[in-house]
């Protein structure tokens, strides 16, 4: 009688016209808006004088005590209230500059739906801040998804709680909202339409309750620090809880009538139907339920399939049948098809059979390369093979094993994205082998545990080979070109560490040198890359701070909540720490040993960058965040200036971390700055040395002993501590590998893939390239630039004449000013470094394509230089920012360089996501189209051009630019993470390999046709632009 007395209370709170809602119909994601953060009165004058910074200065490291308003961000997780558990990926609020309070408005999507939440479940809000480089937790407040007194769902204005001491539980309210002032819980019922409105009235009443909303805070007795303020969407009905119900499916049971002691005949053959049913073996149902014990997810295998699977692939019977097999033209169209299937795509039974039924056709044209267009479809051929056998049936593992990979693939005939693939999550013996994995079960006798055992051990030592392969594979590319894949290994270490790390519990049975000892280093990638690392230095530099971030990031990770963590992430693993102190002790004694310095220039880079992070945590603790940049400019100037600093000339020279085919030797203080903003980046000129053509070696020591034979350049380049540079060091890396690939193909579209590098998780170098903003570009007045007329000779297009200034402006005009200091041709670019290690065995040169034809600048009044550079240039970024699904493109991150090469910059929001409303697929201003002389002139069809090469080059490569995402799946990279199950089919979908190659251009001639038209990026490029002009 209690439960249901107060359930009908609880409903008749309800009171609008007795109609609500069900949760359960509510398929509307969960958005919640972070208004801003309201300290209480114990908190208002907690503040530290200055004069504590004399007795204490490790105080100042955390600004919350010295700034009322400093730096915070928001993590908000959803919650269920039974166990605690994450129930939905936590979501981040972005980087907001706070003025006069801690104001974010910012709207933050959950990925979970209202009707896919329970109850009890609950909203976690953890504010962070930046304390040595490193998040820490601010403060924690919980808020409750229903309101268990009224029995509905929250929504419209709330006020949570904040205490910055940390609770042991979470102390979740779901009554009434307790803390509310009798003034805020009118504006929260005027805010959900409880009041008539009166227009007049509001306006003059509504900023006159500011004042008083603060002075009722008085009379309100509380224990938090904090008050945060959030909105919840407002519904037309109350919300209640409401779950759906399943009926439990029921069978009748059904007692056949037989005669007394008679027989049932089946298949001619008596079974008595007195006493016990006979107990019949069978292998398929036990293989099947011992899943299911390991398993819980995995689904009892149909006996019927399972049959037919073995009869379908009858080692002994088809072995000899399956050697002389050829596929017919239709059959062939077919496997091809299936073949380049991106890796992440799972092959079903009938593909599977297929392409074991072929494995000798493709693994022998893999060989002899009989029809050479499809060349890189035949050597992608074993990831598929090796996917499409069964690793529960011995003999298919035995076969694979025994036969075709010894006999027909060996290192030369393995791709070096195929070998990336190798190296991914999937082959991994424990999974693999998760049902011959001994486990203590009871009804496992100890015979068939000694049989699993010896099968588990099979096939642990053939997916290590296979693994060892792969990196054999690896040995045959330069330094270079293991350069391009270099921060994906550095990843798949992470599954080596699963593998390697785990101790295998069979002590009495001789393993030989398949012993695992629980040892990450016996990993053969982790030892190949040491040992390439130590001999390559400019490989070594890049390898040293990749492994150094994964490990603080790490490190960072086991001090995470376990309800905040991912569940793929393996915080036990010493993997990083283990390799990183190994490939130092190497490199000292290989230096030692050969008399090198990088040892030593590895010792001044951790110097450079500790000196950095000092110097901009000097500037922090030195200036308020809203004191002119220009003082602080000044301060960085004198900092740099000042001798004993070390920086104004360097000890000694050594390789720039960002690039180590830069030496640098010291600064120059005039030409460096203080960018504005709360982060305080430093923009410092590094003086470079330039040998003219000596060794690096050779300059460094004129350096040393005083010599004055070298030149001095300048390498300007970007401090940041603050944000995680990570996402946008993974896009360069594939820009530059995208531009590699183009280049193999004899195709250079002069992109622009900037140095960046990622110190630690929230720290940073970005190369500072001269560049201007197309919104800059389109807002400045330029001198008019006389064009030559028709019958002037082609020669001198380049040459433009100025003239007396107009009010003309534009891309085109900004091309014809700086036409005058291009030169007429540019060096010969560079070969592809992937030519000459991409195939061990000897490879025919790359396809002929036909190219377009260079840009037209007649009467245009351009450099052929400049307008060659710009078409390219836009045509290659058009491409690969919509493949990558690059967001928040606006014209201040498109940029334009004076030789006339047109890049992107800021990949904060990349896979399709974007914080603007209705975001084009792919960014191209009519502004730029302009630029080439219009949709009428013959640049915009060269450029189409230049773009359907581009694309159907890049769709060939999809295997390997897909494997590289795979491989990065586990990282922390924070548009990955935030859909990690589809960030693959994100990157997969933009190629649309299910088209043929004419079928896919005219789908990019659809798209380019689409986002030259549209209109809505327009008005977001203007609503920016008036945005960042109030902003300045």
């Amino acid at each position: 009688m209690t439960a249901t007395t107060e359930a009908h209370d609880a409903l008749t709170q309800v009171k609008l016209s007795n109609t609500f809602g069900l949760s359960k119909d509510l398929t509307d994601p969960i958005i919640v808006k972070i208004c801003y953060l309201e300290p209480t009165l114990i908190t208002q004058h907690e503040s530290i004088p200055l004069s504590t910074k004399f007795e204490n200065p490790s105080v100042f490291k955390t600004s919350s005590r010295i700034y009322k308003n400093s730096d915070l961000f928001i993590r908000i997780g959803m919650y269920d209230g039974k166990n605690n558990n994450l129930i939905a990926p936590v979501s981040q609020t972005t980087f907001t500059h706070f003025r006069g309070r801690r104001v974010w408005n910012q709207y933050v999507k959950l990925a979970m739906e209202y009707n896919q939440i329970c109850s009890g479940a609950y909203l976690k809000f953890v504010i962070y801040e930046i304390v040595d480089c490193k998040s820490v937790v601010f403060g924690v407040g919980y808020l409750s998804m229903f309101n268990h007194t009224r029995s509905t769902l929250r929504s419209g204005s709330q006020k949570v709680a904040i205490n910055t001491k940390l609770p042991d539980k979470p102390s979740v309210d779901y009554g009434d909202p307790k803390g509310l002032t009798e003034l805020e819980t009118n504006l929260i019922k005027f805010e959900n339409g409880e009041f008539n409105r009166v227009n007049w009235l509001d306006k003059l009443v509504l900023p006159k309750l500011t004042g008083g909303q603060k002075s009722d805070q008085e009379e309100i007795n509380t224990d938090a620090d904090y008050f945060l303020y959030v909105e919840l969407p407002n519904f037309e009905f109350p919300i209640v809880y409401s779950d759906i119900k399943y009926e439990i499916p029921t069978i009748p049971k059904f007692e056949p009538k037989q005669p007394e002691n008679s027989s049932i005949v089946i298949n001619s053959v008596d079974i008595s139907s007195e006493g016990s049913q006979p107990k019949v073996y069978d292998p398929d149902f036990q293989i099947a339920t011992r899943l299911n014990h390991i398993n819980a997810t995995t689904t009892i295998y149909d006996p019927i399939e399972l049959k037919y699977h073995k009869l379908e692939r009858n080692i002994n019977n088809n072995t000899m049948l399956d050697k002389e097999l050829k596929p017919t033209p239709q059959l062939r169209d077919e496997l091809l098809r299936i073949l380049v299937k991106p890796s992440n795509i799972e092959l079903n039974d009938y593909e599977k059979n297929l392409i074991w039924k072929f494995r000798y056709y493709f693994s022998k044209n893999n060989q002899t390369n009989i029809d050479s267009r499809n060349k890189t479809t035949t050597q992608s051929f074993l990831p598929k093979f090796l996917k499409s056998i069964d690793w529960d049936n011995d003999y298919e593992v035995d076969h694979a094993f025994n036969e075709i990979i010894p006999n027909y693939w060996g290192v030369n005939n393995l791709q070096i994205g195929d070998a990336l693939e190798l190296l991914g999550d999937y082959f991994n013996p424990f999974v693999l082998g998760r049902s011959m994995y001994p486990v203590e079960q009871p009804q496992r006798d100890s015979s068939k545990l000694k049989d699993d055992e010896k099968r588990f051990l099979n096939l642990f030592k053939n997916v290590t080979l296979l693994r060892k392969l792969a990196v054999d594979r690896l040995r045959l590319a330069s330094s270079d070109e293991l350069l391009l894949y270099l921060l994906q290994l550095v990843q798949a270490l992470k599954y080596e560490s699963l593998i390697y790390e785990r101790k295998l519990p069979f002590d009495e049975i001789d393993l030989h040198h398949h012993k695992n000892n629980g040892d990450p280093l016996e990993s053969p990638l982790a030892k190949f890359l040491i040992d390439e690392s130590v001999h390559s230095e400019k490989l070594g530099n890049f390898f040293y701070w990749y492994v150094k971030v994964e490990n603080e990031d790490q490190l960072n990770t086991r001090s995470t909540p376990p309800q905040e963590r991912s569940p793929f992430e393996n915080t036990d693993s010493k993997m990083y720490g283990a390799i990183l102190n190994k490939y130092i002790d190497n490199l000292k004694k290989h230096c030692h040993e050969h008399r090198l310095p990088y040892y030593k220039h590895l010792k001044r880079q951790i110097w450079f960058i500790k000196k950095l992070t000092g110097l901009v945590e000097l500037l922090r603790s030195s200036f308020r965040k809203n004191e002119s940049t220009m003082r602080k400019t000044e301060f960085l100037k004198e900092y740099l200036s000042n001798s004993s600093n070390e920086l104004l000339k360097f000890p000694d020279p050594f390789p720039l971390p960002l690039d180590p085919s830069i030496m640098i030797c010291g600064c120059y203080p005039e030409e460096s700055a203080v960018f504005k903003s709360s982060l305080a980046p430093l923009k410092i000129t590094l003086k470079t040395i330039e040998s003219g053509g000596a060794s690096r070696h050779s300059a460094t020591s004129q350096i040393i002993f005083g010599k004055k034979h070298n030149k001095y350049g300048k390498y300007p380049m970007m401090f940041k501590i603050g944000d995680d540079l990570r996402q946008d060091q993974l896009v360069i890396q594939i820009i530059d590998l995208m531009d590699q690939l183009l280049k193999n193909e004899n195709l250079d579209l002069k992109l622009t893939p900037y140095k960046i590098l990622a110190t630690s998780p929230v720290a940073g170098l970005i190369q500072f390239v001269p560049n201007e903003t197309l919104d800059s570009i389109l807002s400045k007045t330029y001198p008019e630039i006389s064009r030559p007329t028709s019958n002037q000779s082609s020669a001198n297009s380049g040459a433009p004449q100025v003239s007396t200034p107009t009010t003309t402006n534009g891309i085109l005009n900004y091309l014809q000013v700086h036409s005058r200091d291009q030169q007429e041709s540019e060096p010969t670019p560079t070969h592809s470094i992937l030519g000459a290690s991409h195939v061990a065995a000897p490879t025919s040169p790359p396809s002929p394509r036909v190219q377009p034809k260079p840009a037209i600048t007649s009467n245009m009044g351009v450099s052929p230089v400049l307008m060659d550079n710009y078409v390219k240039s836009c045509a290659g970024y058009c491409v690969i920012t919509y493949i990558l699904g690059v967001g928040d493109r606006h014209l201040d991150n498109l940029l334009l360089s004076p030789n006339g090469k047109f890049w992107h910059a800021d990949f904060g929001y990349i896979l399709g996501r974007d914080p603007k409303p209705f975001p084009p697929l792919m960014k191209l201003p009519i502004q730029v189209i302009h630029g080439m002389g219009g949709l009428q002139h013959e640049n915009y069809n060269i450029f189409k051009s230049y773009c359907f090469i581009t694309y159907t080059t890049l769709r060939k490569n999809s295997n390997l630019i897909l494997n590289l995402f795979q491989l990065m799946l586990d990282a922390n990279i924070p548009d990955i993470k935030f859909d990690r199950t589809r960030a693959i089919e994100k990157v997969q979908d933009k190629f649309c390999l299910q088209m043929t190659e004419e079928e896919a251009i005219l789908h990019f001639q659809n798209l380019i046709n689409d986002s030259v038209s549209a209109f809505m990026p327009v008005v977001i490029d203007r609503l920016h632009s008036l945005a960042q002009y109030w902003r300045a």
